[in-house]
């Protein structure tokens, strides 16, 4: 026979299947879906089956909800440290990067000079791959245009591609 399951005194206020229904988080209603089958006296074992987890997480959110009421028994909203690349400093790799693009010169920098470009420029310490993640934001890759080489000529190259859409070439068989 199965141990008696010792319920908080307020359990049996709550209408968890109407909660369940009106909540958004899936993992919330999950923890409802329990609570309202205890309340109706079903053993763990036979609830964890038809939920499909392991009866100690009932137990366990049984007991968060003994020791802090309905509130604790919701899952916890973890809170994200904010970017150390903030949206100013991604304007500025975005317009360093165009530029650098545009020139006559190089045209290319590696992730680890551009690291500490940005650490020189704003004093501010952070990981190689918050530069990557960032790049990765602007919609940068590895892969670039070529930029520019010092001895072109854009009116020679338009010419070329206004005369290559005129000249057909034709293959005697």
């Amino acid at each position: 026979m199965a141990n008696t399951i010792i319920l908080p005194q307020d359990f049996l206020d709550y209408d968890f299947v109407a909660m369940a229904k009106k909540e958004s988080n899936g993992k919330n209603r999950l923890r409802l879906l329990a609570m309202a089958h205890i309340k109706e006296g079903k053993p763990l074992t036979q609830i964890a089956t038809s939920l499909k987890i392991h009866w100690k997480t009932i137990q366990s959110w049984l007991y968060q909800f003994r020791q802090g009421g309905i509130t604790n028994l919701y899952v916890k909203i973890k809170k994200t440290k904010p970017r150390k690349i903030n949206p100013m400093i991604d304007n500025w790799i975005k317009q360093f990067i165009d530029n650098l693009n545009c020139s006559d010169q190089n045209g290319h920098i590696t992730g680890r000079q551009l690291h500490n470009l940005i650490q020189d420029e704003f004093s501010i310490r952070c990981c190689l791959r918050s530069i990557y993640n960032a790049l990765h934001r602007l919609h940068f890759s590895w892969i670039t245009a070529r930029s520019k080489h010092p001895k072109s000529d854009a009116e020679v190259q338009e010419i070329y591609k206004k005369l290559s859409n005129f000249v057909k070439i034709t293959v005697a068989r």
